[in-house]
């Protein structure tokens, strides 16, 4: 735990890219030895913190959004919700900022949240045949670039509304409907936040 919360300092600081096995054990006041009993490699480490950082909110949305949602309200409340992540606790936005501009790959428990989130979409007549791998790309990608306007100051609730309401679009949705589904959406994900 000792490594993971100091990885967690200096990635925010530092970036997952610029930081050595000296700057996470020198953080965790740990020997290198001690680093490589738990972790093989510095992408492992990054793995870790990636679950930690990531994960536990992708946890509290699984057990508090019913499976009986519509896709397109699923989806837009789970973009909320790590949107409003980066609101709340800016120094959690950068880490996972800095950790999703890495090289390593999305979380397989997001990727495959996301895919099923879409196919189901398709399934319930919601959403477009797409290419799966540009849908993904569309989602986190969209994602990424709104918490990171958010972490500079240059976005506000409304204009999180719009984009994942934008990204609904893209999807296949109304313009209109989508609009109102990611505002109720939003509203969601606060109250999910506020409960956890």
């Amino acid at each position: 735990m000792r490594l993971l919360e100091a990885a967690i300092a200096v990635i925010g600081e530092k970036g997952p890219d610029a930081c050595s096995i000296e700057d996470f054990v020198a953080a965790a006041g740990v020997s290198r030895g001690t680093f490589y009993n738990y972790f093989p490699t510095t992408e492992d480490l990054l793995r870790a913190v990636q679950v930690k950082v990531g994960g536990g909110l992708a946890a509290v949305l699984d057990a508090r959004l019913p499976s009986t949602m519509r896709a397109s309200r699923r989806l837009a409340t789970r973009l909320h919700s790590y949107i409003a992540s980066v609101t709340r606790d800016p120094a959690w936005g950068w880490v996972m900022m800095r950790i999703d501009g890495s090289r390593l790959e999305r979380m397989p428990v997001l990727e495959a949240n996301m895919d099923f989130i879409y196919r189901e979409g398709l399934t319930h007549g919601e959403f477009r045949e797409l290419d799966l791998a540009a849908v993904r790309t569309l989602v986190f990608g969209t994602a990424r670039m709104v918490q990171r306007d958010i972490l500079m100051g240059l976005s506000s609730r409304e204009h999180a509304v719009q984009v994942v309401g934008l990204i609904l679009v893209a999807l296949g949705l109304a313009h209109a409907e989508a609009v109102e589904v990611s505002r109720e959406a939003a509203r969601l994900a606060a109250e999910i936040l506020d409960a956890a």
